[in-house]
């Protein structure tokens, strides 16, 4: 089945070239809507619920806006998974990519067949960014890590059954695979996941994802499996 998708592009033009494109792989992706503005991605996301958005960063011709519209897309807690275009590679617009819930991160300039492998990881659950870009993200979690990664008051360390979950997570594994693989429910891995991000001090599951990867010690420690290239 074709992925679904929602564009917010910087400008019209972006919009109807990415649309032309995706057209000729109608087999594997079909694309929603195109939309130029954050009000119109918010009233798009909710009316058609594509698998991946895939927004630029220069939305509405302001240079981080597109980030600023990843906040409103989280008020929605859908399970939309989000895809940022940057103008260029900047450790800032990285991070805050990923902080706000973005699952990849990608440079215009990488090309279209760069963007196709990017929405089907991401698509099938992956995080999606370059060695540089994963280290810009690993780095500034480990210097808020005293602060994060001491259990929150009344709570003890993470259980053995957490402990495996965050090391799947670490693998890159949706929930429905934990699920298969530990004979769970996905109410009750919803659950533990609710509980280890009380206790480590994180908001979401990408959050989670890179603080166990700087737990194994960062960069050529199991990290590079979430890179697609070094390009």
């Amino acid at each position: 089945m074709a992925i679904s998708l929602v564009i917010a592009g910087a400008n019209a033009l972006s919009n109807d070239v990415l649309r032309r494109a995706f057209k000729r792989r109608a087999k594997q992706f079909n694309v929603l809507a195109c939309v130029l503005t954050r009000r119109e991605l918010v009233e798009q996301l909710a009316k058609s619920q594509p698998d991946v958005v895939v927004v630029s960063a220069g939305l509405e011709g302001k240079p981080s806006a597109g980030l600023e519209a990843l906040r409103d897309l989280r008020l929605t807690r859908s399970s939309t998974r989000l895809i940022v275009l940057l103008g260029s590679s900047e450790a800032g617009q990285v991070i805050e990519a990923f902080a706000q819930g973005a699952r990849g991160v990608l440079c215009k300039s990488a090309g279209f067949e760069a963007l196709c492998k990017c929405i089907r990881s991401v698509h099938a659950g992956q995080v999606w960014a370059d060695s540089n870009q994963l280290g810009w993200v690993v780095k500034a979690l480990e210097e808020r890590e005293p602060a994060r990664a001491v259990p929150a008051p009344g709570n003890s360390q993470l259980t053995g059954r957490e402990e495996e979950i965050v090391r799947m997570v670490a693998e890159g594994l949706p929930n429905g695979e934990i699920c298969a693989t530990l004979g769970l429910s996905a109410h009750t891995v919803k659950n533990h996941l609710s509980h280890i991000y009380e206790k480590l001090g994180v908001s979401n599951r990408v959050e989670l994802l890179f603080y166990a990867l700087s737990k194994r010690g960062g960069p050529g420690s199991g990290y590079d499996r979430f890179q697609p290239s070094d390009a």
